[in-house]
């Protein structure tokens, strides 16, 4: 066996093994097959640092179990950053901590982005238009005043964004949420039946733009139990009243149907609890269906370290072409495959638009 096969044999073993699959479906204009296809791909070493060094040859990609060809790798251009902040009042003793936190994110970035920045206390208000000017973009931070008795609209917020996107068309449109857990009561009373637009169908928006969503969320004492101050380590509200179960069973596509929590439906604990499962499993979905990730922290000064990370992982993401296989048969939906010769690696990837 030469060395190029042993080479290729080795590398067939290392895409089995680190194998990552994602799902989405592509737009008509790119189906057909034997088609080119390209992706963002953000890959993130074992302590969760970006791996800046990879080399074509080291992926492997298919659809639906058939290999494809990976044609070109090369590092992504300037981002589009969409900034979602929550100014509810939840982030009213946050607010120096929000601003420094944002402050250090444009540090981060620097000149290689273009910035939009909308708040959602209240309904959702655009405070910056997409630009480059990132003095305009610091002074748009500095000027966050979070407001005592505003409740968040994180779902107008969302589509607000999406609609947006979807206008402008960006090459690389990025969407970074800083929210609470305090929208939970809210959204549990609200969204399931009242709102115009269920979550899936926005995260379905989303996913049409493109957009990878990273959130972080802030998780308050008032939403979820008790805090022990020393360590911003916040007690659920299950381990002090005993645990329960969120059945997701007969939800619809918009969250309509509404699930059952298995405890005591009369307790306050239960209800706090069904409402805070039934909000993060919403900020878990929008953030893995889209490419993004979810931070949860426990106090708003822990807010600049996941802020800096979102920074570099944008910076550092690839764009990969590669040529589409022939799938035996035609279909919509497409489960793409991504291997990744190296150990100890994660993979995300966020089809463009």
């Amino acid at each position: 066996m030469t060395r190029r096969n042993r080479r290729l044999e080795s590398f067939e073993v290392w895409v089995v093994a680190l194998v990552v699959v994602v799902s989405w479906l592509f737009p008509v204009a790119s189906s057909a097959q034997g088609s080119h296809q390209q992706l963002y791909l953000t890959v993130m070493d074992n302590d969760d640092n970006p791996v800046t060094n990879l080399r074509a040859h080291e992926i492997g990609v298919a659809e639906n179990g058939v290999r494809g060809e990976v044609l070109y790798l090369a590092r992504a251009g300037n981002a589009d950053i969409t900034i979602l902040v929550d100014t509810s009042e939840a982030l009213v003793p946050a607010t120096n901590h929000l601003r420094e936190a944002l402050t250090a994110f444009l540090d981060t970035l620097g000149t290689n982005a273009r910035i939009s920045l909308t708040t959602f206390g209240d309904l959702p208000v655009r405070r910056l238009a997409a630009t480059t000017n990132m003095e305009l973009a610091y002074e748009a931070v500095n000027e966050l005043f979070p407001s005592t008795g505003a409740q968040p609209f994180f779902q107008d917020a969302l589509v607000e964004v999406a609609n947006d996107i979807a206008q402008r068309q960006p090459t690389r449109p990025t969407v970074v949420v800083i929210t609470s857990d305090s929208g939970a009561a809210s959204f549990a009373g609200n969204s399931p039946n009242s709102t115009v637009r269920g979550v899936q169908e926005i995260i379905g928006m989303l996913q049409g733009t493109g957009a990878p969503v990273h959130i972080i969320a802030l998780r308050s004492q008032r939403v979820i139990g008790s805090a022990d101050t020393s360590t911003g380590i916040i007690e659920s509200a299950a381990d002090r009243f005993g645990r329960g179960t969120f059945n997701t069973q007969g939800r619809g596509g918009g969250r309509g149907g509404g699930g059952t929590f298995a405890g005591d439906p009369n307790s306050r604990a239960s209800v706090v609890q069904r409402d805070n499962r039934d909000w993060l499993e919403v900020l878990e979905t929008a953030s893995q269906q889209t490419g993004g990730r979810l931070f949860n922290i426990y106090a708003s000064a822990g807010m600049a370290d996941p802020l800096q990370g979102i920074a570099r992982e944008i910076m550092a993401q690839y764009i990969m072409t590669y040529a589409r296989p022939v799938l035996p048969r035609a279909t919509e939906e497409i489960d793409v495959q991504i291997g990744v010769a190296r150990e100890d690696v994660t993979v995300r990837a966020t089809p463009l638009r």
